[in-house]
C-alpha cells in the first residue's frame, strides 16, 4: 500500500489532469483528507519538491494558500495543529532560491498570509530572517544572489503590504517599531541595484538587467508602505538618515 504522501502526490496528479471526471474525484478526495493530521505539511512538501512536475507543484501550492486562509486559525474547526503550523513555518523561508517565479510569488502570499496572523507573537524570527536572506545570503555565485535577492524582496513586498493593514493599535505599533530597520535594509537594496543598472545601460550591456530592474523596483514598492505606514518622522531614526 502506498505511504500517505504517495497516494496526496497521485491525487495532485490527478487533480492536474484535464479530465474532468478525474479532476472532480480528486478534489473530493482533498476535501476529505484535509483535516488530517500533517495534511498541510505534506501538501508543502510536494510543492517545495523539484522532482514533481510544475504544474503539480503549482496546484499544491494554490492549495496549501487557500489551506492557510481557512484553517490556520485557531477558532476554525478542524485547525491546522501547532506542531504542523511550526513545521510549516520553519520551511517557508527555505523556497527563496527556487528557479520557478510563478511558484516563489505563491510562496511569498503563503508567509504573508500567516505573517497577518502569526507575526511576532508566534513568528517573531520572520523579518529578521527576512533581512538575513537579503543582507547574507547563503550564495555561490552572483546569479544565485539575485535570485534570492528578487524573490527576498517580493516576499518582503507581501509581508509589509499585509502588516501594514492590520487595524488595531497594537499591530500599528509593531509595524512601526520593526520600520526603521526594513528601511535600511531596503534602501541598501535599492541603490545597490539601481546603481548596477545605470553601470550596465551605460556601458551597454543588458546581462541581467531584467531581473536587477525588478528587484530595485520592488524595493521601491516596499519603501512606499514602509514610509507611508510605518515611519512618520524619517529624521529621527539613525536607520533613515
Amino acid at each position: 500500500m502506498a505511504d500517505p504522501r504517495s497516494r496526496l502526490l497521485q491525487v495532485f496528479h490527478e487533480a492536474a489532469s484535464q479530465d474532468f471526471t478525474r479532476m472532480r474525484q480528486a478534489e473530493e478526495l482533498l476535501k476529505q483528507w484535509e483535516s488530517e493530521p500533517h495534511f498541510f505539511s505534506m501538501v508543502q512538501d510536494i510543492f517545495y519538491d523539484s522532482s514533481i512536475h510544475h504544474d503539480v507543484r503549482f496546484l499544491s501550492g494554490i492549495y496549501l494558500k487557500n489551506g492557510v486562509g481557512r484553517f490556520w486559525r485557531r477558532t476554525v474547526k478542524s485547525p491546522i495543529n501547532p506542531e504542523e503550523k511550526n513545521a510549516i513555518r520553519q520551511r517557508l523561508l527555505q523556497f527563496l532560491s527556487e528557479p520557478s517565479k510563478r511558484l516563489t510569488a505563491q510562496n511569498a502570499v503563503i508567509v504573508a498570509r500567516i505573517a497577518r496572523l502569526d507575526y511576532p507573537m508566534e513568528w517573531p524570527e520572520l523579518l529578521p530572517s527576512l533581512i538575513q536572506a537579503i543582507e547574507a545570503p547563503h550564495v555561490e555565485n552572483e546569479d544565485q544572489l539575485r535570485i534570492i535577492h528578487d524573490r527576498a524582496f517580493e516576499m518582503l513586498y507581501e509581508v509589509l503590504l499585509e502588516l501594514s493593514t492590520r487595524l488595531l493599535s497594537a499591530g500599528r505599533r509593531q509595524f512601526a517599531e520593526i520600520a526603521p530597520r526594513v528601511f535600511q535594509t531596503l534602501a541598501n537594496g535599492y541603490v545597490t541595484y539601481t546603481n548596477s543598472t545605470i553601470n550596465k545601460l551605460t556601458a551597454g550591456v543588458q546581462d541581467h538587467l531584467q531581473i536587477e530592474l525588478g528587484i530595485a523596483a520592488m524595493s521601491v514598492k516596499c519603501l512606499r508602505i514602509v514610509m507611508v505606514s510605518g515611519i512618520r518622522d524619517v529624521h529621527k531614526y539613525d536607520e533613515t538618515k
